[in-house]
């Protein structure tokens, strides 16, 4: 009876440490099952508080269930466009919300997650062995692969932000981020010609919008702007793309000479520059911009900016591309 009651004991040990980890996961499981680098969760805990994990005897981070379950819908809001710094702390149910139903993620949104991951790791390889013509040879595969909203929103917007935050980390060589900005903005210079284009003829008379699209003065961060300015073109109105660090005055002057009704522009974090700053030149622009032109503004905005119920607010890529969708039924 003594040993049955101690192989019995083991033996609820034993299920009891299984059940313990089935509930709990290691950094390294959690990278695995998300397809995030330690850097990239590491960034997210300080930076956004996105999650909380327990440490262990040894001191190491622990993960929970709930923990695993918000991290991977964070991390495919990110890859469909969603901005980090806008849904961290966002709890599981409005997570679900936005992905547009009450379950977590798919068998399918998993599948192509790891696909995802696949392409993603494949153009970070090549530009860490500086093999260019394989960066923007992987790059026109995935282009061919997805089409043209998945590879905007799930490849390239990911990727720059890899690009983003391994410059900050160090981990990055100004060679490699020049390299990859280079072949990026060719690629979608190349699109948005190609799609101006394609609707040039048919788009002019019909289209209830004509985007002018850039980012404000002392803002050299374009490719926000760049990929609104495709995605635009892409759904068939007319979209001229300025570029970055335009003036408010000489934005607005080039707006009224292309004949647009909305001006799309692209701002920087207020980390990046001083909310007053971002207010200043929001309010030239708006003092000197066409009286039917509207403004439409991504990025993170200011506290007044965000008062303000003329200027409309984009909180993610996936949300203009929505709202180009519904204008154009209209």
């Amino acid at each position: 009876m003594v040993v049955k009651t101690r192989s019995k004991s083991k033996k609820s040990a034993t299920l009891n440490a299984k059940k313990a980890s089935s509930d709990h996961y290691s950094v390294k499981t959690i990278c695995q099952l998300t397809g995030l680098n330690e850097h990239t969760l590491r960034a997210w805990e300080r930076r956004y508080q996105i999650v909380q994990p327990a440490r262990g005897e040894s001191g190491r981070r622990i993960y929970s269930i709930e923990d695993l379950e918000k991290l991977k819908l964070v991390t495919l809001l990110v890859r469909k466009g969603f901005l980090i710094g806008n849904i961290a702390t966002n709890n599981l149910s409005e997570l679900n919300e936005l992905l547009g139903d009450a379950s977590a993620l798919t068998p399918e949104d998993e599948g192509q997650l790891e696909r995802n991951n696949e392409y993603i790791e494949l153009l970070r390889a090549a530009m860490a062995s500086y093999d260019l013509t394989g960066l923007q040879s992987f790059l026109q595969q995935a282009r061919v692969e997805y089409g043209i909203r998945p590879f905007l929103l799930e490849i390239v917007l990911p990727f720059m932000k890899f690009i983003g935050e391994a410059v900050h980390r160090g981990e990055c060589t100004i060679g490699q981020e020049h390299a990859w900005s280079a072949i990026v903005k060719s690629e979608l210079m190349q699109l948005l010609y190609l799609f101006s284009r394609t609707h040039s003829h048919q788009r002019d008379v019909r289209s209830p919008k004509t985007f002018a699209v850039a980012t404000n003065e002392g803002n050299q961060h374009e490719f926000g702007a760049l990929i609104s300015a495709v995605l635009c073109a892409f759904h068939g109105y007319p979209t001229y793309f300025f570029g970055p660090n335009m003036p408010a005055k000489a934005l607005a002057e080039a707006a009224l000479a292309v004949g647009a009704n909305c001006i799309l522009l692209g701002l920087p974090t207020v980390k990046q520059m001083a909310a007053e700053e971002i207010d200043a030149f929001t309010h030239e622009l708006i003092s000197s911009m066409p009286k039917v032109c509207e403004l439409w503004v991504g990025g993170q905005t200011s506290e007044s900016l965000r008062a303000n119920r003329s200027v409309r607010k984009l909180g993610s890529l996936v949300e203009l591309e929505q709202l180009l969708t519904m204008i154009k039924k209209v």
